[in-house]
This record gives structure tokens, sequence and C-alpha cells, in this order.
């Protein structure tokens, strides 16, 4: 919980608004009152999860979630919760649990993902997990108090298949005030940043600097979530102007990643979340004062040409990208700079707040009292 970002903002966000603040997820480094969720460990337990995969049986598998949760704990050492936030689809059903002994509780369900959708590019998943997440979103989604998600296309598509209304709450991080664009001189240097994850395709950005010009230098900054992926990548940039920079955390990402020029990121559309994604690194890129480059994918892009804040190729190819990037100037970088960091504090996480506290005071548990605060992930 601790290396999520959206997390880590809505504890933020509740800790200014005087409520007691109690976590429960897999893993958390924090000075909060944190519940495990413990992961079967006898090979017995082990099998028989694996079994319940195997068989799809949907049912028994929320179940076996419960049973391996804080659930008894959270239930018997808190008397009273007034809000159950649950972050990703498997914790759902472990905030409508905790609802039934926490009767006025309200429970808000945080949609990062179309989870039904969510890797449909891989058959082992598409077997294995689809049948589970669709029985949870039908299931559960309609017993939540309020639904929030990331971006309008994953929105759509919730109230398409659900028929449930989901309030926008972007990935927006804080905003940086004392951050500038900085200047531009003969030199430009391109960052992105993330996971390295295969399905990202990040040898493309690697790629996209052999036919990039002289002046052109590219950084990587990949939190090794794949090893072997991360040292093949390695390998395909050795000789090439790109190098490989060390993680910072989550916070300080836009101050730190404000010495650059352009941030980037292609993403093709292997499923249907890549298809609408408008990710955190985005709108750390705005954050940071950086021009954008990015491939046309429809969240990013309108914001983009809304702002003139950068560049969207018409495919998903780095040759494309390389030969729009080599036409810039380094005016023309400095000017999607400048309007960067015009509408740092449109798309920062000042607009979230205010979304939030709509659907506190609606849900009639925003006072002045100090509260109990659950946010599960």
């Amino acid at each position: 919980m601790h290396a999520d970002p959206r997390v880590l903002r809505q504890i933020a966000f509740f800790e200014k608004q005087g409520f007691e603040i109690i976590l429960s997820g897999l893993e958390y480094e924090g000075g909060k009152r944190f519940f495990p969720i413990t992961k079967a460990k006898s090979p017995f337990s082990r099998a028989l999860k694996f079994g319940i995969i195997v068989a799809r049986l949907t049912k028994v598998r929320v179940k076996e979630f419960l049973w391996h949760s804080s659930l008894n704990d959270l239930s018997l050492q808190n008397p009273k919760f007034d809000l159950v936030l649950a972050n990703d689809v498997e914790t759902w059903p472990l905030a409508i649990e905790l609802k039934k002994t926490h009767t006025n509780a309200k429970v808000i369900f945080d949609a990062h993902e179309q989870y039904a959708k969510e890797f449909s590019d891989l058959w082992v998943w598409k077997w294995f997990h689809k049948r589970f997440v669709n029985y949870v979103c039908e299931h559960y989604i309609p017993k939540a108090d309020k639904f929030i998600t990331v971006c309008d296309g994953i929105a759509r598509d919730y109230a398409n298949d659900y028929e449930v209304e989901a309030h926008l709450i972007l990935n927006t991080p804080d905003f940086e005030p004392d951050l500038l664009p900085g200047e531009v001189n003969g030199r430009v240097r391109i960052i992105h940043h993330g996971i390295a994850n295969r399905s990202r395709k990040i040898e493309k950005m690697i790629n996209l600097i052999n036919y990039l010009d002289n002046r052109f230098e590219l950084k990587l900054m990949l939190v090794p979530t794949d090893p072997i992926y991360l040292l093949e990548l390695k390998e395909l940039a050795k000789g090439k102007a790109v190098e490989f920079l060390e993680p910072v955390s989550t916070q300080y990402i836009s101050t730190f990643i404000n010495q650059f020029d352009i941030g980037i990121f292609i993403l093709e559309p292997v499923n249907f979340n890549y298809a609408n994604a408008l990710p955190n690194k985005f709108f750390e890129f705005i954050q940071a004062r950086l021009a954008i480059a990015i491939g046309p994918s429809p969240e990013m892009k309108k914001i983009v040409l809304s702002e003139e804040n950068g560049v969207v190729t018409k495919t998903f190819d780095e040759i494309e990208m390389a030969q729009i990037l080599n036409s810039l100037s380094d005016k023309d970088i400095r000017l999607m700079k400048e309007n960067s960091h015009r509408v740092a504090s449109k798309y920062s996480n000042q607009g979230n707040e205010k979304v939030m506290e709509k659907l506190l005071q609606e849900l009639e548990i925003l006072t002045s009292a100090r509260r109990v605060v659950q946010p599960v992930n």
C-alpha cells in the first residue's frame, strides 16, 4: 500500500479531514494501524487455492479470500467504522462483509482499472481470472454506496456493463507550486518512468533512439517487477544514448523528473485498460512541467491536444514518433513545457479532493468529528 500513489493520496486526504485511518492489505510500511491480508502458506492451502482457481469456482474463491483476510480482526478490534474505502476488485467482498458488522458504515469502491477486461490480451488470465472478476463486479458493485474510477472511458464501460454511475477521480499528483519549466539548450533529455512490464513494450522507446537526432537522449526509470525483462531491456540499450536510473519514491517523482525535457509513453492498446489508459505518469509529466510525447491513446490524447503541451502520433510506431520529435525546435519544446506549467494546478490532486469531499457530503459522513476510515488494498 505504501507504493501505490493513488492510495497514498487517499490516506493523506483523510488525514487532513481529521479521520482516524486503519489500513488492511498485503503489505504496508508506515505508522498507521495495519491488518494484513495473508496468503495461503501450507502446501495443502496453496493446493486448495490452486484447485479453486483452476475449477473457476467463483463463489468459493471469494470465500477463500475472505478466510485469509483480516475480516475477523477488523470486525472485533474496531467497534465502529464510518467509511470503508476498497481499492481493487478483490477487496470489494471484504468491504461488504465489514458492512455487516458495521451497519452504519458507508462503502466506496475505487476501480483503478476495468477489472473484467484488465489482461484480456492474455489467455491465461481470461481462463483463470476473468470469470471470477466479472462475478465480483456483477454481485458487489451494486452493494457499494459510491463508485469511483480513473477516466471517462473506463467509467463509460462500467456504466454499460454494470449499470453503475462512476465518479471520476483522476490519477493526478499533488500540486508542486515551486517547480518551473527548465530551459532547452541543444540537448533534449527524454524520460520514461514506470514498471518494467513486458506488455508495455518498453523496447519500442529504446528502439526510438535509433531514429532520433544526436541531440536526444533517453532516460528510463523502471521499477523491476520483471527482472528478466529489465535485463533484456538493458542489453538492448547497450551502445545507445539510453541511461537507466534508480527509481525514486512516488511522492518525489514529479520533482525528480523536472530536470528533463520530454516525458514519453508509447502504450500500444493490447487490452481494454491500455487502450483507455490515463496513468499517474502522464500527470506527473505535467506536474514536472515537461513536454509530452505519446501515441494516439484517446484519454491522454484529448488532454495533450486541448492543452497543447505535447505531441501525439497517428500510430504507435516509434519511427513516426522519431520523425515528429526530430522536427521540434528547442523553442517548440520550451513552449510545450510552458503549457504544462500553465495547467499544472488544473491537473493536480486539488480537484480530486473536491470530488471526494462532495461524495462524503452526499454520504453524510463529512463532519467535524473524527471518524474511522478503512482503505483496503
